[in-house]
């Protein structure tokens, strides 16, 4: 499996969209986009709820290499 696989590309998207959602750096315009899209995809929106989950019950911790 490649890094071109369709869907390991819009895991990665998705990925870094929830850490820009995180950390607040996402536009209002990206925020609406992606509150449109979640309304009407599933697949995305258990995605984010899981990220959501997952930082609630874990402590970051930053890794500077």
């Amino acid at each position: 499996m490649g890094l071109s696989n369709k869907a390991l590309c819009m895991d990665l998207l998705l990925d870094l969209i929830c850490y820009e959602m995180r950390s607040h750096r996402l536009s209002p315009e990206m925020e609406y986009i992606l509150e449109k899209h979640l309304e009407q995809c599933p697949r995305c929106r258990c995605k984010i709820h899981s990220f959501q989950r997952t930082i609630q019950d874990s402590q970051i911790v930053r890794n500077f290499g």
